[in-house]
This record gives structure tokens, C-alpha cells and sequence, in this order.
């Protein structure tokens, strides 16, 4: 829990989709105060650390415009194939094209691409509600 000394906690968070998903998201994008960031669930403080927080604590990670951009595009396309993430209304439209269009998708964006996201700005934490 180390990551959240110094930042303050934040109501009104929404997340609007997520990326990772483990019994629940554990990263993606969420807007505060009518701006969009990159939400991180926290885990303990050692590596392998606790997953069992209830509820889940996040923090958001300031990303850039280019960087936001990026991830809602990918995030459109995973969910055209067919993928789940989208929390938000409309949903992403869906085609559900296979396998094969899952895996070029995640060539694309590889999951290790938004580790960097880590070492972003963080603005503060939120509880899952």
C-alpha cells in the first residue's frame, strides 16, 4: 500500500472499460472530474502481492493525450473482436471474428505495453464501489 502515501483519495471515479480482468478489472480507463486516466489496481506491497482487497483499490495514472488515444483505440478493437471490456453506454460494437483476429489484435497491443503506464503521474486512489 506504499503507492498510495501522498495521494489523496478520490470520489466520483467511473470506469468506463478495462484491459486486465482477474475476478474483476484490474486496469483500464476511467474519467474524474471530466478528465480520462489509466486506472491500476493495487496489490500488496511485495511482489506476487495480495489480490484480495475488498473492495479493490486503484490508482490513476495520468497519461498523455497520444497515450489515452492509443488505448481507446485498441480498446475498440479488441472489443471488435469480440472481446469483453467495454463498461461504458453505447457499448463498443462487436464482431466477434475469431480467434485468429484476437491474436493480431493482441500482437498489436501486447498487455506489457501498458506496464509503462505504472510510472505515469499518479493523481490519487480510489475504492471500487
Amino acid at each position: 500500500m506504499s503507492r498510495l502515501a501522498g495521494l489523496p483519495e478520490l470520489t466520483g471515479v467511473r470506469k468506463l472499460w478495462f484491459s486486465g480482468w482477474y475476478d474483476g478489472p484490474l486496469t483500464g480507463i476511467a474519467v474524474h472530474d471530466g478528465r480520462e486516466y489509466w486506472y491500476v489496481m493495487v496489490t500488496g506491497d511485495e511482489p506476487g502481492g495480495h489480490w484480495d482487497l475488498d473492495p479493490r483499490v486503484f490508482v490513476l495514472h495520468r497519461l498523455t493525450d497520444e497515450q489515452l488515444a492509443d488505448e481507446w483505440e485498441a480498446h475498440r478493437s479488441f472489443a471488435a473482436a469480440g472481446l469483453p471490456g467495454c463498461l461504458h453506454s453505447p457499448a463498443c460494437p462487436e464482431a466477434g471474428t475469431g480467434a485468429e483476429a484476437v491474436n493480431a489484435v493482441r500482437d498489436r497491443w501486447p498487455a506489457e505495453q501498458e506496464d509503462a503506464y505504472r510510472e505515469a503521474p499518479a493523481i490519487g486512489w480510489f475504492r471500487d464501489a
